[in-house]
């Protein structure tokens, strides 16, 4: 029994494709363990708190009430301190509402992440039925084409068939016009026994 001189090849393009699907699969499970990641905000809970507290703390205290020598005296301490709180405050609110906006922000992104890494994921897990479907079809189409050529070449192979068996009949009657070409010259030749 012949041995195929393909075999060689096709054994290693086996190999081959082999180490590329588990290649793939170690890629794509790599992918699908880093989209898992835990956002900030799943990972430290205690950071909203912080910043529920934040959004109370800022307020400025209340300026002092009642009466008396006390309250006079408090009342004018806090008059001479007050353009310091005042500043603080300003101060304060401003680095609240920055840390809300920032923390409002960063949550919307790390969300945006985690979406885009599951979209990759999905993308990557829908490339290796592509390539597959896409090798079908075209393994599917490269028969039919050599299907048509084919019958294409079986066409031409019957139709020069025909011509041949044609010019085989053009040869059987030259051949037989040419036995009777010579069988009249033998006949009108000189000597010949039969007369005209």
């Amino acid at each position: 029994m012949g041995h195929d001189p393909a075999e060689p090849a096709l054994h290693e393009l086996r190999v081959r494709l082999e180490a590329e699907e588990q290649a793939y699969a170690e890629v794509l499970a790599a992918l699908d363990a880093l989209s898992a990641f835990r956002l900030p905000a799943e990972a430290s809970p205690e950071t909203r708190e912080k910043l529920a507290l934040l959004n109370e703390l800022w307020k400025p205290p209340e300026r002092p009430q009642g009466g008396g020598l006390a309250g006079a005296l408090r009342r004018r301490a806090w008059d001479a301190v007050a353009p310091a709180i005042e500043r603080q405050t300003t101060f304060d609110a401003s680095l609240v509402q920055l840390l809300n906006i920032r923390l409002e922000a960063a949550d919307r992104l790390h969300a945006q992440l985690r979406e885009l890494a599951s979209a990759l994921v999905r993308y990557a897990q829908r490339v290796q039925p592509l390539v597959d479907a896409g090798t079908r079809l075209g393994s599917a189409l490269a028969t039919t084409r050599s299907e048509l050529l084919l019958e294409s070449f079986g066409r031409q192979l019957e139709s020069h068939a025909r011509r041949l068996d044609g010019v085989a009949e053009l040869r059987k009657r030259l051949e037989a016009i040419e036995r009777q070409v010579a069988s009249l010259r033998e006949a009108r030749a000189p000597g010949s026994e039969r007369e005209p």
